[in-house]
């Protein structure tokens, strides 16, 4: 990927990210039960709700969007802050921002390991100001991540699906 085609997908994120700490409406469905870990996968996140948000913007729902794909892993831990789903020309598109306990590397490093694994291609991996940016593909699934740091420590993620 050419070096303004990557500023222009940072750039995206960014923005996305932008409009997820602002507001996103219903749609949404509460996140499904998380399946255990191997020990490879185990966290050390901290039940430290202190650190996240319980603030949510009026109509919106703190939750996975039903058209989240499946096949893009949730963070072990992390607790949905917003969401937003749609279904754009037939096709599952949904954002969603998590926040977790767990330092934004450790965040980071989950997501390389485990869409590597699971058969996805890593196609861009930036960092930039504290920031990491993942974008894949696993055949007709897209997938950007973006791992910040939140504001009194762990990890404001944001996930974009097209699937």
């Amino acid at each position: 990927m050419d070096r303004s085609r990557k500023f222009s997908f940072l750039i995206a994120a960014l923005a996305l990210a932008g409009v997820f700490t602002v507001a996103c409406d219903s749609g949404t469905q509460e996140p499904a039960a998380p399946v255990p870990l191997t020990s490879s996968e185990t966290t050390d996140s901290q039940s430290d709700s202190a650190l996240l948000s319980t603030d949510i913007p009026e109509g919106t729902v703190a939750a996975i969007p039903e058209t989240f794909s499946d096949e893009v892993p949730i963070y072990p831990g992390a607790v949905p802050a917003l969401g937003k789903g749609a279904v754009v020309e037939g096709v599952p598109m949904a954002a969603v921002h998590l926040e977790s306990t767990d330092a934004p590397q450790k965040v980071y490093d989950f997501y390389v390991d485990k869409l590597s694994r699971e058969g996805w291609t890593i196609e861009n991996r930036d960092g930039f100001a504290g920031k990491n940016a993942i974008s894949a593909t696993n055949g007709k699934c897209k997938a950007l991540v973006l791992a910040a740091p939140a504001e009194g420590g762990g990890t404001n993620l944001f996930l974009i699906t097209e699937c």
